[in-house]
């Protein structure tokens, strides 16, 4: 008797279905992006269209919507804002107008605190998220990925003492909510990550680590397992 054949049959089935959800995961980040990039220009558009007079809007005198025309307006008006602004009359003009923000009880302390964080995150936007690392957190032997912002200054600096740190932990899988946390350097284990690679961890709840992310970005993670 021959021996029989013991390689796996064909099963145009099992190929079709593995082509099929390959093109999905292909398909999922490319129709996302697009969906929130659409979303974003649309709400430039809506807001800064609502403060430009109808006889200065373009749409008004074509008689038809021309998408991400907001956007353009808005990147104009912000470099003509910068170039305002860096000259002498200008800072004189913004001077005058935080002094006068300065006599409102309610407004002031808003725009004081807003203009602090802005000026902050963009004179350390080199060092923002500089390192990635792991925490014991909330309990001992429970570990959490958080983002070293910055050493530690002020007055909780002078509570708690030298070799202190600022460590961002952020939720899953809305990253822009989280803990502030102040540790000593020595609690702390700083992993060879990216920003990037430890916040597609956190948003993914752990599914994609920097192992995987090499090999998607090699194209080894768009193939399905096609052995089932």
């Amino acid at each position: 008797m021959g021996n029989k054949d013991s390689r796996p049959k064909f099963s145009l089935f099992k190929w079709a279905r593995n082509r099929f959800f390959t093109g999905v995961v292909v398909a999922i980040p490319i129709v996302a992006t697009l969906l929130a990039v659409s979303w974003v220009v649309q709400k430039i558009d809506q807001n800064v269209f609502r403060i430009v007079p109808n006889r200065l809007n373009p749409e008004t005198y074509l008689g038809f919507a021309i998408p991400g025309l907001g956007l353009i307006i808005s990147i104009v008006l912000l470099f003509l804002l910068g170039i305002v602004a860096s000259n002498f009359i200008g800072k004189s003009m913004i001077k005058s107008g935080e002094k006068l923000l300065d006599r409102v009880p309610v407004v002031s302390p808003v725009y004081n605190s807003l203009k602090q964080i802005v000026q902050t995150v963009a004179a350390q936007k080199d060092r923002a998220f500089r390192d990635v690392c792991l925490i014991e957190y909330p309990k001992k032997d429970v570990w959490a990925i958080g983002f070293v912002t910055a050493d530690l200054g002020g007055q909780p600096k002078e509570a708690l003492g030298e070799d202190m740190v600022c460590v961002f932990v952020p939720t899953t899988p809305n990253p822009t909510s989280g803990f502030l946390l102040f540790l000593h350097k020595d609690n702390i284990r700083i992993l060879d990550m990216t920003p990037e690679e430890g916040a597609k961890m956190i948003i993914s709840g752990g599914m994609v680590s920097g192992e995987q992310n090499d090999v998607l970005n090699a194209g080894g993670g768009l193939e399905l397992n096609t052995k089932r």
